[in-house]
């Protein structure tokens, strides 16, 4: 199975992200968690709280290496250009042999790159009470399946933002000056976009968003920009609203496609799609989330050569249904996942990953 999000479809998913809610049960009494559920109210509101998007970055990266991958493998990159192989000048066959003649050129060697995914395992359980199943007219079961099938193609979006394996008490982008919670779906893969730009200084510090802040931030990438369609700018909903402010882009509104900034639908700076992703957090001056979250009040946006993200799943997306007696029954949900970001740090010429920071939103 090639289609990574073939994964997702064998589960019928419809399209949610995945909170995990420790300890807590569906029945009929529990608001928001299975309350709603039952014949006067069938599907009033959502059985649980997911996050109501779809994956969205996951199919935009070339880096497929399929699934049903081995625990580590170490394999060639896939889509990212390494290297430029130039041709030379030939002379004609005038006198001598050919073996002389042939001589007056170089041989050259293809590079090529390797990168070692390393999978890791990601759980999410569900606890259903009988009563739940067996007043409910809408089929809770299968409506369970499908938010959670979904939940792990939001995860692998989230681990590929975010992922950052510091444990200590300051440091980790996601929770910079307290530990991260134990368990947290983002310690179980370093490097992320957000940990590898912002602990490398592949940063612009912004402050009041304008176009050029858009330009400066793809200058990180150096060669790696120089195609706008294999880069992405990924940022949160309110440094959008503050990106459809800047005259540039007000300017698009008045004359289409004579704006300076502007090419194709908005928005798309210097030619760059934007996705925007509820990933990419608010957070404090440095880029990293406080774990005071009144002090998160910055927004930032990331930039991604897209080829640079090598992916690949182990075990299929497994789901299992097991009988509690006597109450009811617990959905366990299992699967395998392994990234890398191959950029600078890994004797690249140039990063691939940027992030301009201290956006005011």
């Amino acid at each position: 199975m090639n289609d990574v999000l073939e994964i997702f479809r064998k589960m019928g998913a419809k399209g949610y992200g995945m909170e995990v809610k420790a300890n807590e049960v569906m029945h009929t009494g529990n608001t928001g968690y299975g309350a709603e559920h039952i014949p006067a109210e069938v599907f009033k509101q959502g059985i649980i709280d997911l996050i109501p998007q779809r994956a969205r970055l996951l199919p935009l990266l070339p880096g497929n290496h399929g699934s049903n991958l081995p625990k580590v493998l170490t394999t060639g990159v896939r889509g990212l250009s390494i290297d430029d192989l130039v041709f030379q000048g030939k002379n004609e066959w005038t006198t001598g042999t050919a073996s002389q003649t042939e001589d007056d050129h170089s041989q050259q060697k293809a590079k090529t790159k390797k990168v070692t995914l390393t999978q890791k395992s990601f759980i999410c359980e569900v606890d259903i009470s009988d009563d739940e199943l067996r007043y409910n007219a809408a089929n809770t079961e299968q409506y369970v399946k499908e938010r959670i099938a979904d939940a792990a193609a939001h995860t692998v979006d989230l681990l590929i933002i975010n992922g950052d394996n510091e444990t200590g008490g300051t440091g980790n982008v996601n929770s910079d000056d307290g530990a991260p919670a134990a368990g947290s779906y983002y310690l179980k893969i370093d490097g992320g976009i957000r940990e590898r730009a912002i602990n490398s200084s592949y940063t612009v510090n912004v402050g009041t968003l304008a176009a050029a802040d858009y330009a400066d931030i793809l200058s990180k990438l150096g060669e790696y920009a120089e195609r706008p369609e294999d880069c992405l700018f990924i940022q949160p909903v309110k440094v959008s609203a503050k990106m459809k402010q800047i005259s540039e882009f007000l300017t698009y509104q008045n004359s289409a496609d004579r704006a300076t900034i502007q090419k194709g639908i908005i928005p798309t700076p210097f030619g760059v799609d934007v996705l925007q992703h509820r990933g990419v957090p608010l957070t404090e001056a440095d880029g990293k989330v406080s774990a005071t979250p009144a002090s998160n009040t910055v927004g930032q946006i990331l930039a991604l050569y897209k080829p640079a993200v090598q992916y690949g799943f182990g075990q299929e997306f497994n789901l299992e249904v097991v009988r509690v007696a006597g109450y009811g029954f617990r959905l366990v949900a299992t699967f395998d996942f392994a990234f890398s970001i191959v950029d600078s740090e890994a004797s690249l010429t140039n990063p691939t990953i940027a992030a301009g920071i201290n956006v005011t939103v």
